[in-house]
């Protein structure tokens, strides 16, 4: 069609019979064409290898890179999304609006002040009933409620039925955890909202050298540290609230995608003992807490009904991995109704259990986060910025990235990183 085009134009025999390439070129600079190449140009697949050179990342991020481990996660979900938010400080409008985030941080605020109050009292949790434990809750939501976020909860009436439903959730989750620590549990919470490398008072960020004369310093807040005192030293436990069901997965650990509460827990074992008034600190578990929980369906009314108390304590069970060593101390009845794990007939705890791991491998979890966040760090500073997602099974970070209409991806034909269970992997 083109030879023909210029033929018809008088152009020279010759050029139409093998000048076709010069002739496409030609056309390509029309200034009609050239825009529309330009505007095709912007739809093609990103490439996963354009990255950034080491000297501009390390102008992007300073000899010393001040970040979160969430963020770091995000790197290891994709070296796109990371560089965007934490190279380029690119970030979405805040809206007011009672989103989840809002409804988790409603809740966040009432448990840290239930806890500054028992604390200012010299009381521990398990000094109160439940009973006083759930009026408590239900006073400090009441006082929250009108001046938290200007008045976001107080916005319309769906917005103050959300607030009575978060604070009952949180009256029935206090109301267990009290029970637990009063028959079974024998921790008690020690820190709640504990800051590390934030403004406001509180421990230092986590140094981390990488090496060629750069420093990953993390930072965060721990939802709730327990303890358990034994002598000189102290037992420590990591617990993280969260507003669904959330489980660690062996597979995101693995390629660092998962990392954030294994990660406080081995920062915890960092910090100066004399914070928690021991001598030595030994970590002894990691737990998610689902705040609303997790209630199971049954096949009738009269079953779901047959053991509430029971359904209960299921509902908030928590999840994440623990060292068996300590288990008389996180479960002395052996309930298993807080904790996720099965025994023998002779008590010991079956092999099988996932969450339940041997000091051994507990502490080798631990190393291996360290040695995790420490290889992502070099990552960065390397330059790696490519739009990398990965993928497990059919989930893939996109669905919540907030910079989806900057990365061009068409999820469709794009070739995601695929993560599987690396080979001769550890037992936890």
């Amino acid at each position: 069609m083109v030879s023909a085009f210029w033929q018809d134009q008088g152009t020279d025999s010759a050029l139409a019979r093998g000048g076709n390439v010069q002739v496409f070129r030609q056309l390509m600079e029309s200034p009609v064409l050239r825009s529309l190449a330009d505007k095709l140009a912007q739809l093609r697949e990103p490439d996963a290898e354009e990255n950034v050179s080491p000297a501009l990342a390390a102008r992007i991020y300073g000899a010393v890179m001040k970040s979160s481990v969430s963020r770091l996660e995000e790197f290891a979900q994709c070296p796109f999304r990371f560089f965007i938010h934490s190279g380029l400080r690119a970030g979405e409008r805040k809206k007011f609006e009672l989103d989840a985030r809002e409804r988790g941080s409603f809740q966040h605020e009432i448990l840290k002040k239930f806890h500054e109050e028992l604390t200012a009292e010299q009381q521990c949790w398990r000094a109160l009933t439940p009973a006083e434990a759930r009026e408590r809750i239900g006073q400090i939501a009441a006082a929250v409620e009108p001046v938290y976020r200007a008045g976001l909860l107080r916005a319309d009436d769906q917005s103050r039925f959300t607030a009575r439903a978060l604070t009952a959730a949180l009256q029935d989750f206090v109301e267990i955890l009290v029970t637990w620590m009063r028959e079974q549990y024998e921790f008690d919470p020690a820190k709640a909202e504990t800051g590390f490398g934030l403004e406001d008072p509180g421990l230092p960020a986590w140094q981390i050298d990488l090496g060629n004369g750069h420093q990953l310093a993390l930072c965060g807040r721990v939802d709730r540290i327990d303890l358990y005192h034994t002598g000189d030293h102290a037992l420590a436990v990591v617990m993280d609230y969260k507003s669904s069901v959330r489980k660690l997965d062996k597979i995101l650990i693995a390629h660092g995608v998962q990392l954030q509460l294994l990660a406080y827990l081995a920062a915890v074992r960092r910090w100066p003992p004399a914070f928690f008034g021991a001598k030595q600190i030994i970590p002894a578990g990691v737990f998610y807490v689902n705040l609303r929980g997790q209630f199971e369906s049954g096949a009738s009314r009269a079953e779901v009904l047959a053991d509430a108390e029971g359904a209960r304590r299921l509902a908030y069970r928590h999840s994440g991995r623990f060292d068996t060593a300590f288990l008389d101390q996180l479960d002395r009845s052996r309930a298993r109704d807080q904790f996720n794990y099965q025994v023998n007939k002779d008590g010991s705890v079956r092999s099988n259990s996932a969450e339940a791991l041997s000091g051994k491998g507990f502490t080798a979890l631990l190393d291996q986060v360290e040695a995790q966040l420490r290889a992502l760090g070099e990552k960065i500073y390397s330059g790696a910025a490519g739009v990398d997602p990965y993928r497990k099974g059919s989930a893939t970070p996109c669905g919540y990235c907030d910079y989806r209409a900057v990365c061009r991806i068409d999820e469709w034909t794009h070739a995601f990183r695929e993560l599987r269970l690396p080979e001769n992997e550890p037992e936890h």
